[in-house]
């Protein structure tokens, strides 16, 4: 078992010793010590506080008097007095309420009596003063206002069912048609696809992708989890559109009337210092609990930016634009809808996307109220302790949030992330104009003139010849590689199915000469009658399986696949339309994409298979995976080539320094690479992998005594029936009897064999680590690869200089080297879960190394964007280049 598994599955020993990080920890830190200091510290503070209270009316009654300020000095001495007589004079002990007190021979009852130290009675009557000094005062005069709001609700609740009832209608419906009658009964897919064409559509491609992604993945949580998403996604779009249809008129009229504002902003502004747990009450009581209120609540927070920013937006259209339309005689709803509602828009939509950021940081409330959804599934699992479900609970909550947040994005509004959003939307609740800034910036930046015929001419360099034979080069490589997905990768076995899958360890067919017959022809005894044998000579032969098979490349051929063909469409656009399209289509990105193939193709290359694949010796690596690996290097030097000749530029000057942030960020990627590689990467309770020798060898003893059971019970009824054909009754039932008590034999150890499985399942998974032999190895290649990246991050932050072009060549490796780092786990994990046997599924190491993966990548992807290819202006040659 690897070191993780040690880690994983400590004994109580090891729990008390502590893992070595722990006790350095609990070394160096003296927890014993800092309660000491915490105390010295606290009445350190009593004391100061002790003193200052006397202190400062002393230093007015010296002041005052110093300064002949009798007033000053007057406050200072009756500050003195009465600090002296709450603190030295000794405090009354007031028993709070009406108690009895044994007075004589019976009992005396007394309201707010003062008692000694050991609770007898010294006087029945405390006084006010002596309450006010121990804050019995409270019990004795209170307010009622639990009562009152208790009473109103009652009164509405018993006399205004039918406006209740209208009141719930929009919110009930709404909810039933949108979440139960669509979102529910529609295929995921289709919401994914839906999803995607409405960011593509409102907002851009890459938008529409990102969404598309992120509810696929929440889709492939599972069935229970893609349910709890489309009711979150409805519950919030519910709230989000009622809030739109309420909002926007409610502003429009507050921004058009100054009366109506001025009635509607305390309104608002109770809505947003009222804590939600504090008007959530009214509804759950009127409504109950469910979808139905958790929305009216949603709402009621939410709604107050949107009614904000459109009044706002609607105020700050210039006064002369708006006099401008009404001269032309515009009528008051052509002035709106054509001046003030366009001219506002940035404002708008700040206040839709900060509406929704509110109703999504209401999703756990909303759980509390008992709506469904992943609030609720988070809910759960922290109630539960369920540590799986929180943390798949948890990545659909977050996905599902950023989706919602970038499809409602401003054009403006694409910095920051999620977290920091919703951070920043609730810091402003009651200030949402500051939010408006970046939007209208971007709006005047949109509204500058267009330079039209002044503009000259421009066109993007022609290649070079040394540039096309690069491009050239790394077409040629990508076709082979895409070809090799074609070819054999595995022989008879498969490589990372075969970790997953029982069946993918020998995957060769079995050959017979003659026929195929069921055991129990031939021999009746047989306990397996039904199992086919082959009469004749049996023969295996042999299987292959290419890049794209489940038992072959699988993912890791699909993505190679896919980084393949990216290499080879950016040659080509290059080669036919220099610089048009995606800057990505270009050499940066066809170098960034063969190191991506690279990477996994080497590591599938040198993967250990399992140990009872390697052990049979029928296993062999097919020539695809060598081709593939050929045919990716052959595309990183030719991208590496055109790279090096390629006429790029910076838009902007890059920064002229050295980028140590992106250095911490390499490192911090490589010490997530060792945690990834010590890490599980698999985790497998399956019955064939938890037993060992001696366990197989007590179940095997027990399997024998059960078939000797069965055996014995067959006989035996073989020869009950003999003697009832004989006419011997007696002999028979004898003979029955003794073929039930084997029959129950044989269940018995059928159900030992079971429990003694089920505990050995109980006792611990058999865990693989990235680095040992035991497993596939693969962590150890991505290791590789993320140090030499780190390494060559050197030049890529300016440590060799600042020449942009140096710094961007080597950003791009580091960037391919990142990209291929996160497709081997990426691979990893979606190919174990394309083929896995129930009980076997990847680890958190894998994980680890995708998260290193992809903070290499990001941290050259802002570089690497900052270019594009260089340009010529004025007159240019018909074959220039």
């Amino acid at each position: 078992m690897s070191a993780a598994a040690l880690l994983a599955q400590a004994d109580s020993e090891q729990d008390d010793n502590g893992h070595f990080f722990d006790r350095f920890v609990d070394t160096v830190t003296a927890p014993e010590a800092g309660d000491r200091v915490v105390e010295w510290l606290t009445t350190g503070i009593e004391w100061a506080l002790l003193v200052a209270i006397f202190a400062v009316p002393a230093l007015l009654l010296f002041g005052g008097a110093v300064g002949r300020r009798y007033g000053l000095a007057t406050g200072g001495l009756v500050g003195l007095v009465v600090m002296w007589w709450y603190r030295i004079r000794p405090d009354e002990v007031v028993a709070s309420g009406t108690r009895r007190f044994p007075s004589g021979d019976g009992t005396v009852e007394c309201r707010d009596a003062i008692v000694d130290a050991d609770g007898g009675l010294v006087d029945c009557s405390s006084g006010l003063i002596a309450q006010v000094r121990q804050n019995t005062v409270l019990d004795s005069w209170q307010i009622p206002v639990g009562d009152w709001v208790e009473q109103v609700v009652f009164w509405v609740d018993n006399n205004m069912k039918a406006t209740l009832a209208v009141i719930e209608w929009p919110f009930r419906t709404l909810l039933k048609v949108i979440v139960d009658d669509w979102l529910l009964q529609m295929s995921w897919l289709t919401v994914c696809v839906a999803v995607f064409l409405l960011g593509w559509f409102f907002r851009n491609f890459q938008v529409g992708l990102l969404a598309f992604l992120g509810l696929l993945i929440c889709g492939l949580l599972g069935d229970s989890y893609w349910r709890e998403t489309a009711l979150t996604i409805g519950f919030i779009g519910v709230a989000v559109l009622l809030c739109v249809a309420i909002g926007i008129p409610i502003g429009i009229l507050c921004g058009r009337v100054d009366g109506a504002w001025k009635v509607v902003r305390p309104v608002l502004d109770a809505m947003q210092v009222v804590h939600s747990f504090v008007y959530m009450l009214p509804f759950i009581f009127f409504f109950g609990v469910g979808f139905v209120s958790a929305t009216m609540v949603t709402m009621t927070f939410a709604l107050p930016p949107l009614i904000r920013l459109t009044n706002l937006g609607i105020r700050q259209v210039p006064e002369d634009v708006v006099e401008a339309s009404r001269a032309y005689g515009a009528p008051e709803w052509r002035v709106l809808t054509d001046v003030q509602l366009p001219l506002a828009r940035p404002a708008l939509m700040t206040g839709l996307n900060q509406t929704l950021l509110l109703a999504i940081s209401m999703l756990g409330i909303a759980a509390i109220m008992g709506a469904g959804g992943l609030g609720r599934l988070l809910f759960q699992a922290i109630s539960n302790l369920d540590i799986a479900q929180a943390g798949s609970g948890g990545l659909a909550f977050f996905l599902v949030a950023v989706v919602l947040d970038r499809l409602s994005q401003p054009e403006a509004g694409d910095s920051g992330n999620l977290l920091s959003r919703i951070a920043s939307a609730w810091r402003n609740r009651r200030t949402p104009e500051k939010l408006l800034e970046a939007a209208q910036q971007a709006d005047a930046s949109r509204a500058l003139p267009d330079a039209g015929d002044d503009t000259p001419d421009e066109a993007f360099v022609q290649a070079s010849s040394r540039e096309r034979a690069g491009m050239i080069v790394t077409a040629a490589g990508a076709v082979v590689a895409l070809a090799a997905l074609a070819m054999p990768w595995n022989v008879n076995a498969g490589l990372v199915s075969a970790y997953a899958r029982s069946a993918d360890t020998d995957l060769r067919t079995e050959q017979c000469s003659g026929n195929w017959v069921q055991t129990g022809a031939l021999d009746p005894l047989a306990a397996d009658g039904e199992a086919l044998v082959c009469d004749g000579t049996a023969s295996f032969v042999s299987n292959s399986f290419n890049g794209i098979a489940a038992s072959g490349g699988s993912w890791f051929g699909i993505f190679l696949a896919i980084l393949s063909a990216a290499a080879l469409f950016a040659a080509l656009n290059t080669l036919l339309r220099p610089g048009q399209g995606s800057r990505w289509l270009s050499a940066h990105g066809a170098l960034v994409f063969s190191l991506a193939s690279l990477v996994p193709a080497v590591a599938y290359l040198f993967a250990r298979p399992p140990d009872d694949v390697a052990a049979s010796g029928i296993y062999s690596l097919g020539a695809g995976v060598f081709v593939a690996a050929v045919g990716s290097l052959v595309a990183v030097g030719g991208a590496c080539v055109w790279m090096w000749s390629s006429p790029m530029s910076a838009r902007r000057p890059l920064p002229a320094s050295v980028s140590w942030g992106r250095l911490l960020g390499g490192s911090f990627a490589v010490l997530l690479l060792v945690m990834g590689g010590y890490a599980g990467w698999s985790f497998d309770t399956r019955a064939e992998s938890v037993i060992d020798d001696e366990l197989q060898a007590e179940l095997d003893r027990i399997a024998a005594e059960g078939a000797e059971a069965s055996a014995a019970a067959r006989a035996a009824a073989t020869a009950a029936d003999e003697a009832e054909a004989a006419g011997d009754e007696v002999q028979a039932q004898e003979l029955r009897r003794e073929q039930s008590r084997q029959l129950a034999l044989e269940g018995v150890k059928a159900a030992d064999i079971t429990a003694m499985i089920a505990q050995a399942q109980r006792q611990g998974d058999i865990i693989h680590d990235g680095f040992e032999s035991e497993g596939a190895g693969l962590g150890i290649w991505t290791l590789v690869a993320g140090i030499a990246a780190l390494a060559l991050s050197v030049p890529a932050i300016g440590l060799l200089g600042i020449d942009e072009t140096f710094r961007y060549r080597w950003s791009s490796v580091v960037a391919g080297l990142g990209l291929g780092v996160a497709v081997v786990p990426l691979a990893w994990i979606v190919t174990i879960v394309r083929v896995a046997d129930a009980n076997f599924v990847s680890g958190v190491g894998a994980m680890f190394v995708l998260t290193a993966g992809v903070t290499l990548f990001s941290a050259s992807r802002s570089t690497l964007a900052e270019f594009e290819r260089n340009k010529v202006y004025g007159d240019i040659p018909v074959g220039a280049g």
